[in-house]
């Protein structure tokens, strides 16, 4: 899949995203005119926490990390479907390491931890899963939104808008 540089990788979890968060960045994104790309673990049909249903474009493992400008992370309970994920990991490592944009929120940032990027870095969650970031070497800050370099993260679904409008500012100001 080419691309021409902009377009986004959402992970979305298969189940329990809150769709506040996805459709709000989703749409800030695109507004800006940034192409948003789907991954997940189905093709078909991920389950948002009010019932709606979104067809990802590709399968988590069919995602080739250099052909994306930045990577997000959508939260909700179903977040925690990439906790372990060897895949997610890998293409947070290889945004982390050609420096792109890295953004999760609600308890999507826990992936972030586990896959070692939040070293030393503030961040921020859903209040549930601090000691998660903080074990992970994050200095967790309870802000609504926190950005630190190329990390971004969000506190959660009463924090949607402010998450979408830094995740769009933070992608067409680099």
């Amino acid at each position: 899949m080419s691309n021409s540089g902009n377009a986004i990788l959402v992970l979305l979890p298969n189940t329990a995203f809150r769709e506040e968060e996805y459709f709000s960045a989703r749409q800030a994104l695109e507004k800006r005119g940034l192409k948003v790309v789907v991954a997940s673990t189905v093709r078909k049909g991920a389950v948002g926490s009010e019932g709606n249903l979104v067809d990802p474009d590709l399968l988590i493992n069919e995602v080739n990390p250099e052909e994306y400008a930045g990577v997000v992370l959508m939260g909700g309970h179903g977040a925690s479907q990439y906790w372990h994920e060897v895949k997610a990991h890998e293409i947070i490592r290889a945004h982390e390491k050609a420096g792109k944009i890295i953004a999760a929120i609600d308890r999507a940032p826990v992936t972030l931890g586990i896959a070692g990027v939040l070293k030393n870095k503030k961040v921020t969650g859903h209040i549930s899963i601090f000691e998660k970031l903080i074990n992970a070497g994050g200095n967790y800050t309870g802000a609504k939104v926190e950005r630190d370099g190329n990390l971004l993260t969000g506190e959660g679904a009463n924090a949607a808008s402010a998450f979408a409008e830094a995740l769009a500012q933070a992608l067409t100001t680099r």
